[in-house]
């Protein structure tokens, strides 16, 4: 379980839901073939819808950032050191010292996280489906615009035309 709020923001600039740095599995199981299918049909009118759903998931990626970053100050860890623990968890190769008590407070933090993950799931199913996708054809869009370099330069010039504008949604 990757529930680093580096990961979080990586994928959430990706174009993922936040939700799914915490069940990588899913976006691990989706085969190049499917993104590859899936990429060829994507209209620009799909990808526009996309990208003001996109604006709205970060926005509440940012403030689910911010509860998760007051959780772990709450616990009495700082952000860099809650990290570091979570990688050496997840990473054989890496190592970190940490005292039970740092130990303790992680888990703790970790409980925190877990808990918020059905609320938070909830929400961007909400947004997604509020502003017309499903979450499935969401995850592929997302999937195809890290695979796909000619649709990346396409959504990031209808995020730069949407910037200009000052469009939300």
């Amino acid at each position: 379980m990757m529930i680093t709020l580096k990961n979080i923001s990586k994928l959430a600039l990706a174009g993922i839901l936040a939700f799914g740095s915490i069940a990588t599995s899913n976006a691990q199981q989706i085969p190049n073939t499917s993104a590859n299918q899936v990429k060829t049909d994507i209209s620009t009118d799909e990808l526009t819808k996309f990208a003001g759903v996109f604006e709205k998931v970060q926005a509440e990626n940012q403030t689910a950032q911010q509860k998760m970053m007051g959780i772990i100050k709450d616990e009495g860890l700082e952000l860099q050191r809650f990290n570091e623990i979570q990688e050496a968890k997840m990473n054989p190769q890496a190592s970190v010292e940490a005292s039970d008590e740092e130990l303790k407070k992680h888990a703790a933090v970790i409980g925190e996280l877990e808990k918020m993950q059905p609320e938070l799931e909830a929400k961007m199913e909400t947004i997604i489906e509020e502003n017309g996708l499903t979450l499935d054809r969401y995850k592929a869009v997302a999937m195809a615009l890290q695979q796909d370099k000619s649709l990346q330069q396409k959504f990031q010039g209808i995020m730069m035309k949407r910037q200009k504008s000052g469009q939300q949604g």
